[in-house]
């Protein structure tokens, strides 16, 4: 990191109050019928529920109920995730966890690497890693679902001189995630299209995360995107 974008992202660091992650289990089960559909949710400090009290209100519980909802298959969930840290680092979290299973994989991450400017080429090339990694812990070639970018330029905790440069940034490194999916086989983008981030109610006191409200409007919305894919590719006779 250059001393410029590191003073960028220290300035903004200090500014973003300090929220601790969602508490409770690592795992749980959104209620359905039949089989089990296991996911894991792999990613940085929205992954791992910041701004929610427990990982049931957070990313990983709510999307889940919502995917079980619209599948009518019961959801068995697991996070692997840790707060702060850029595609590399989540890479290393992954190359370091025991062994874990799943049937699909959920990836949110690049808003880390966004605040420090990373290069969009490498940044790719740095999820594609991750993707490898993923698959070589589980075993087998599962389908991985790539999560955009939020839109940070509307996050009200960044200062309002960045907030254009690291948001335009984001949709670069998600524009990337993008081309990724098109060219490598059993990954999928998910868009959720216009989050309501305008409304007080959908962040947590530091207005970077989501509340659990918020959580669950992203991941309600994310699990419609997810559908398609998950329709396709983890619950084909033929996995990917």
């Amino acid at each position: 990191m250059t001393q410029p974008v590191g003073r960028v992202h220290a300035a903004i660091s200090r500014r973003i109050p300090h929220l601790p992650d969602a508490a409770g289990p690592l795992a749980g089960l959104a209620a359905g019928d039949g089989e089990p559909l296991s996911v894991l949710f792999v990613g940085d400090s929205s992954v791992a529920g910041v701004g929610a009290g427990h990982h049931g209100e957070a990313l990983a519980g709510q999307f889940s109920a919502a995917l079980a909802e619209r599948t009518g298959r019961p959801v068995s969930w697991q996070v692997l995730a840790r707060s702060g840290d850029t595609v590399r680092g989540i890479t290393a979290l992954v190359s370091e966890a025991a062994a874990v299973d799943a049937d699909v994989v959920v990836l949110s991450a690049g808003t880390n690497d966004a605040l420090r400017f990373r290069r969009p080429s490498a940044w790719r090339a740095d999820v594609s890693v991750l993707v490898d990694a993923l698959r070589a812990r589980i075993g087998r070639p599962v389908p991985v679902l790539l999560v955009s970018i939020p839109p940070v330029h509307r996050f009200g905790s960044l200062p309002r001189v960045f907030r254009w440069s690291i948001g335009g940034y984001a949709r670069l490194l998600d524009r990337q995630l993008a081309r990724l999916c098109l060219s490598t086989p059993g990954l999928g983008h998910l868009l959720t299209g216009p989050l309501p981030v305008d409304t007080a109610k959908f962040f947590a006191m530091d207005r970077f995360h989501p509340s659990p409200l918020g959580y669950r409007t992203w991941g309600r919305l994310l699990a419609a995107a997810a559908v398609p894919y998950v329709l396709e590719m983890a619950l084909a006779p033929t996995s990917v």
